[in-house]
């Protein structure tokens, strides 16, 4: 079955909704482009920013937990999971936060704590730093803070170059991308196992060569960011709680979560034993007490 436009959305949102009870699947249209949430619970809004590549199906183990205090609200970035991406600009982290502040705006949520993992922890810190005054704190989980050669395959990282990548994408996506899938995703969980469930989703979800190109071009386009936020870090004024672990493979805790709490005046940091970089996957826990510690120190008005 061929499904388009607001038929389309309502499909995708009928089936995310059946997959996590009682939440609601929904589009805000910014910049030309439909960018899907999934929203669960009531009160103080928590927004929940996937990393590189990912989707809402990364919260999967938080929306219970989170959402019997708070309202979650999960957010496919532009062009991952279920949102679509604009093709008339560059789609730099810069340019996410944007989408994502207008998209919040028009969802009418005020004040948020915003909990991003690796390279959405990137995007929750442009956030604070470019709409300082519209979040109330931030958790970062593995924060990619600062530039550096990330821990995933070399392979991963052609489909974003000019040209020739998009030739490699077309010819070998469909021939290798299971194979570097499933060796990336290893890395990510190590120590932990990667859960069979999971496995099954991305491998469907992240071996499209079309999600692949955007995977590739959102590492290139965050590297050449960076630079200019790792002076601006200590002007953040919210909260802040990082969380890294000690065995991360994907982006090192030294180069980034330790560097980061060094920079930033209103941080706390949490250093987990025997833990790779899937926190929300592998220690929902530590991320619901990091929320928690967050709210804390920033009640509402």
């Amino acid at each position: 079955m061929s499904v388009t436009g607001r038929l389309k959305q309502r499909y995708i949102a009928t089936r995310v909704s059946h997959n996590h009870a009682h939440a609601e699947s929904t589009f805000v249209n910014v910049d030309g482009a439909n960018l899907h949430f999934v929203i669960k619970g009531a009160g103080r809004p928590v927004v929940l920013i996937h990393g590189n590549p990912g989707s809402c199906q990364d919260w999967s183990r938080l929306y219970v937990p989170i959402s019997s205090q708070y309202q979650a609200l999960a957010f496919d970035r532009p062009g991952h999971g279920h949102s679509q991406r604009p093709n008339h600009r560059d789609i730099t982290v810069e340019v996410q936060a944007e989408m994502l502040h207008a998209a919040l705006t028009e969802l009418k949520i005020d004040q948020p704590i915003v909990v991003g993992h690796s390279w959405g922890g990137a995007l929750a810190l442009t956030y604070a730093l470019n709409f300082p005054d519209k979040l109330s704190g931030a958790v970062l989980l593995a924060p990619a803070a600062y530039e550096g050669d990330d821990g995933v395959s070399f392979l991963s990282k052609l489909p974003g170059w000019p040209v020739i990548g998009d030739i490699v994408n077309f010819l070998f996506t469909p021939l290798i991308g299971a194979w570097v899938v499933r060796t990336d995703l290893a890395k990510a969980f190590a120590p932990d196992r990667v859960p069979k469930k999971y496995l099954r989703h991305v491998l469907s979800e992240w071996t499209r060569p079309k999600k692949v190109k955007w995977y590739s071009v959102d590492d290139a386009l965050l590297n050449e960011s960076l630079p200019k936020f790792a002076d601006r870090y200590a002007g953040i004024r919210v909260p802040v709680a990082i969380i890294t672990g000690d065995s991360d493979q994907i982006v090192p805790a030294d180069e980034n979560a330790h560097r980061l709490y060094k920079s930033l005046p209103h941080s706390h940091l949490d250093v987990l034993p025997l833990t790779g970089h899937q926190i929300p996957f592998t220690r929902p826990e530590a991320v619901l007490a990091a929320i928690d510690h967050v709210a804390a120190l920033s009640p509402r008005h």
